[in-house]
């Protein structure tokens, strides 16, 4: 048996071999079977699939394919699924069609010959539908993800474009392809292309915008100047670019300006909030001549007028004492009572006296009560040490001998029966009045620096303390409440002393904090009392009360010794941007002033003047004129709108009066990320993938 085998030739077996000996040694000469499922072989034609409900190839591309939809319906939302799901649409429902027992295969084939017909035959209808789709789907899609598309200026808005193009681009490259690799390569192709189309499109809007907007801001400028209205919006878009370069958000405005009125100072505004960027606009609008101007100069120079009376209460506020920070019931004409009270270091000193004075009578009488014979050997002899044996007797004068005789007679008894002195005094009384008396004499003698002086009576009052207290189980009590309060009303004039310039900060801070609770409530009294004697002393309307605490010595005390530290941290801070305010916008050279002065004589007399030049071959000072007529023009500032910045500026609520300015703001930017987000989908569409 002959057998031919097609690339092999012809084989030969014998007659009586089994056939199924023959088949198996046929099947190793046997060519794979290459049939396609309808029987047929090779590689189909193009737009031919098989569909396995009918076991049939279909021709895809065939006009009567019933399988295919297509109309200009069809067209649009084919488009905007394709737009929406960058370019993955057929993927998608082929694959969900495939879920409910489809063929994947044929129903993506469907799908992509729809795509195919859509764009061929309904262009319009499909890029009408693609190109919103793809908006929509960039726009939601990356607001869904809480990913900002705007940065905090252009060029961070460049740079976000560029990655969100990137990953845009990525997934419609990813879309397009044909098996894993295809995929891969497609998408980091598109990537690339999306990321450059993506961080072209903000400069470009950008440009657009500006360029657009500047032409309107001639027409409506030139109507507003014809009618000499204000335009809420361009004064809006002067202020919010005002924040905008002073680094800060109206958010973060708002909350300052609240904070300020919240601690005492209304007066602070939405211009001092800003900065140095609001006091170059606050002075813009006070030089330029106007309502505006007006009113934006009588506010500031009021305002610097009162900020000696401001910065005193601040003071005030700061340096009042307390001594309770609990805020407990206290008893009126008490010590921690009176240094709650506004006054000054004398009237502190004053009523510390007098309290302490009420305060002993009734400690020392408690004293005298169970007092017995008061021993004064010791006190005597500290006397005999200075004055010599004379007994106080022939010692006479104002000086310090002089004055421990006068003690000694007062403190020595009636001579006992055999001459001698008596070596123990019966009257706690007597001895007590001596005591007191010696104190007050080292006061004396320390107000008027005779420190040798004070040292001596010191000697005595310390021997005289002795003998009272072993006379008296009260009398240490006493005299321990005495001392306190009598180192109280020192504490003032040791607080005055502190705020002097030549008293390092490295040496009264911890002097305060080595005090006890009253008595650094006593030394604010003192230290509050100089400071603002300082500010009285200044009489000049412009000066600046405040600068002084922005001193180094000045700040760190104010940090160690204030009641509320931060409070009036914050409060000298504001009060030296106020002033900064004003200065900027008021202060300096007039020249400014005296050219808008000519210039506010209007537009018309600006013309005149500039035809003048020409015909006198001045043409600079002719451009000059025209500028000055034509500028308010341009811009669309006319001298209406300047008045309706200047009241923004004074705002104590920034948000209120930004309101329509940030609600066009946000349309604005809204409407830009929509273009940008148009210029990345037009660009993937318009780049081919292969």
């Amino acid at each position: 048996m002959n057998i031919e085998i097609p690339g092999v030739g012809v084989v030969e077996f014998p007659d009586d071999m089994p056939m199924e000996q023959i088949e198996a040694a046929l099947s190793q000469y046997r060519a794979p079977d290459t049939r396609n499922a309808d029987g047929t072989y090779g590689t189909p034609p193009e737009g031919m699939v098989m569909n396995p409900k009918t076991g049939q190839m279909e021709d895809m591309r065939s006009p009567a394919n019933p399988n295919i939809p297509t109309g200009t319906a069809n067209a649009a939302m084919i488009g905007a699924g394709q737009g929406l799901g960058f370019g993955m649409l057929d993927e998608a429902v082929a694959g969900g069609r495939a879920l409910m027992g489809n063929d994947y295969d044929y129903e993506l084939a469907v799908m992509r010959e729809a795509d195919r017909r859509a764009q061929d035959d309904n262009a319009v209808a499909y890029y009408s539908g693609m190109i919103p789709g793809a908006v929509a789907s960039s726009v939601s899609g990356w607001k869904a993800a809480g990913v900002p598309m705007q940065g905090k200026n252009l060029m961070g808005t460049a740079a976000r474009g560029a990655g969100m193009g990137a990953v845009e681009g990525g997934l419609f490259g990813f879309g397009q392809g044909e098996g894993a690799a295809d995929r891969v390569g497609d998408a980091a192709k598109m990537a690339a292309t999306g990321g450059a189309i993506g961080g072209m499109a903000p400069p470009v809007v950008h440009g657009a915008s500006k360029a657009l907007g500047a032409g309107r801001d001639v027409v409506t400028g030139g109507v507003d100047a014809a009618l000499g209205r204000a335009n809420q919006s361009k004064a809006g878009r002067v202020v919010l670019d005002t924040v905008r370069k002073s680094g800060r958000s109206v958010a973060d405005v708002q909350d300052d300006v609240a904070r300020a009125i919240a601690q005492g100072q209304p007066e602070f505004r939405m211009m001092d909030a800003l900065g140095t960027a609001g006091q170059r606009r606050a002075s813009g609008i006070a030089r330029s001549g106007g309502d505006g101007a007006e009113d934006i100069a009588r506010f500031l120079q009021q305002r610097q007028l009162d900020q000696p009376n401001r910065v005193a209460g601040f003071v005030e506020d700061a340096f009042t004492g307390t001594t309770n920070p609990q805020n407990l019931p206290v008893q009126p004409g008490s010590i921690p009572e009176i240094l709650t009270r506004r006054q000054t270091a004398q009237q502190a000193k004053d009523a510390l006296t007098a309290a302490r004075g009420q305060a002993a009578d009734v400690a020392y009488d408690a004293a005298r009560q169970g007092s017995g014979p008061v021993d004064v050997r010791g006190a005597l002899s500290v006397i005999d040490d200075r004055i010599g044996g004379m007994r106080g007797s022939n010692v006479t004068g104002d000086g310090i001998d002089g004055a421990l005789a006068k003690f000694r007679s007062r403190l020595a008894a009636d001579p006992a029966p055999n001459g001698e002195i008596a070596r123990e005094l019966s009257d706690f009384d007597r001895v007590l009045g001596v005591k007191q008396d010696v104190q007050d004499a080292i006061g004396v003698a320390v107000r008027a620096g005779r420190n040798n002086e004070a040292r001596e009576l010191t000697k005595l009052s310390q021997a005289l303390d002795q003998a009272l207290e072993s006379a008296s189980d009260g009398y240490r009590a006493a005299n321990d409440s005495f001392r306190q309060a009598s180192q109280t009303i020192g504490a003032v004039d040791q607080g005055a002393a502190m705020s002097r310039p030549s008293a390092r900060a490295a040496d009264t801070i911890p002097q305060f904090q080595a005090m006890t609770p009253d008595q650094q409530a006593a030394a604010r009294v003192g230290y509050g009392d100089r400071a603002l004697a300082k500010i009285e002393a200044s009489t000049s309307p412009t000066a600046n009360r405040a600068k002084a605490f922005t001193s180094t010595k000045a700040a760190q005390e104010a940090d160690a010794m204030a009641v509320d530290p931060r409070l009036f941290r914050d409060r000298i801070a504001r009060e030296n941007a106020m002033w900064d305010t004003q200065n900027r916008a008021l202060g300096g050279s007039r020249t400014a002033d005296n050219l808008e002065d000519i210039r506010d004589l209007g537009p018309m007399q600006n013309i005149f003047r500039a035809l003048r030049d020409v015909g006198n071959l001045e043409l600079g000072s002719a451009v000059q004129n025209v500028g000055a007529a034509v500028g308010p023009i341009a811009t669309g500032q006319n001298e209406a709108t300047r008045s309706l910045i200047a009241k923004m500026l004074m705002s104590g609520n920034p948000e209120q009066a930004l309101q329509k300015a940030l609600r066009e703001e946000a349309m604005s930017q809204g409407q830009k990320r929509v273009a940008e987000a148009l210029m990345r989908s037009i660009g993937r569409e318009a780049v081919p993938v292969r």
